[in-house]
């Protein structure tokens, strides 16, 4: 009897011990993964910060001869373009550009800019070198840093769209692109397999900002839209049915929701989407309504484009 409780206890304490070794290992798992969560939250590149959030984006600076171009984004990385002023203070040829990091030090007083490669410039940035200015004025409008132990000012301007024949460098430029998609022609899904098939046409542009402003005359550079952004588009819109689409209201809330599908494809570029054309079609009358504006789709559908007269 001694020899079976003897045996039965010596069972109990190897169970109790494994059970605390595997709490344990439970344990120093949990914090791992607390330690995994922390540090991928800490290292997120969002700002937050009204006055970080108030400098970001493009900025111009007329210095000496030149016109610099500098856009400071929101992961910490800046990028300038700078041309050559001209007669009559036209701005002409591209000059050299630069790329770096930028941050703030001491509570937003002072701006650091890392020059990681690039030309070298008149404003004396070289690459491989760092530059602390003091930040005397922020505003809508207005950037103006000053170097501490010269006194010598560099006044950023933030560009504003002009109206053409206005007077100024901006209004020789372009700050904005506007790519736009092929429509988009889907099937709604249906509540139920004797509901009505409706088809919904879409057809949107995306307005993306420049990282470097061109001239007028000048082609915008060509930003091809990735072919994994349409189909996402297409598996979206295929997922919504008939009463969840059918009012103008609750098209701007998808719209919403395309900006976020957007973003990512658009690597913090997306200004906004503009809506061209868009038809619930029910019945195919409606659909040749829409495809008759883009004739080189009307072929998937066994229509025949109209002829044109010579």
């Amino acid at each position: 009897m001694k020899s079976k409780l003897h045996t039965s206890a010596a069972l109990v304490m190897k169970k109790t011990a494994i059970v605390k070794k595997s709490m344990k290992k439970i344990k120093t798992l949990f914090l791992f993964i607390l330690v995994l969560c922390f540090a991928s939250c800490s290292g997120s590149e969002k700002r937050e910060d009204p006055f970080e959030l108030q400098i970001l984006g493009n900025w111009n600076c007329n210095y000496r001869r030149s016109f610099i171009i500098m856009s400071l984004k929101a992961n910490g990385n800046w990028e300038s373009q700078v041309r050559q002023h001209g007669h009559f203070s036209e701005v002409v040829q591209k000059k050299g550009s630069q790329k770096g990091k930028w941050k703030l030090s001491d509570k937003n007083k002072y701006f650091e800019i890392i020059v990681e490669s690039g030309d070298e410039i008149e404003t004396g940035w070289k690459p491989g070198n760092s530059y602390e200015y003091l930040i005397t004025l922020v505003s809508d409008e207005k950037f103006i840093l000053t170097k501490e132990d010269s006194g010598a000012e560099m006044e950023w301007i933030k560009p504003r769209p002009k109206k053409s024949g206005s007077a100024g460098v901006d209004s020789d430029l372009i700050y904005e692109q506007e790519v736009e998609m092929e429509p988009l022609i889907i099937n709604l899904k249906k509540r139920t397999p004797y509901s009505k098939e409706r088809f919904i046409c879409v057809s949107l542009s995306f307005i993306k900002n420049l990282n470097t402003p061109v001239k007028t005359n000048e082609p915008a550079p060509v930003f091809p839209l990735h072919p994994s952004f349409r189909e996402e588009l297409l598996f979206y819109f295929s997922s919504l049915e008939y009463n969840e689409i059918n009012k103008f209201t609750k098209v701007r809330e998808h719209l919403k929701k395309i900006e976020k599908i957007a973003k990512p494809y658009f690597k913090g570029e997306l200004k906004e989407i503009k809506l061209n054309n868009i038809i619930v079609a029910g019945t195919r009358g409606s659909l040749e309504e829409f495809l008759i504006q883009y004739p080189q789709q009307m072929a998937r559908f066994g229509m025949v484009p109209p002829q044109t007269s010579n």
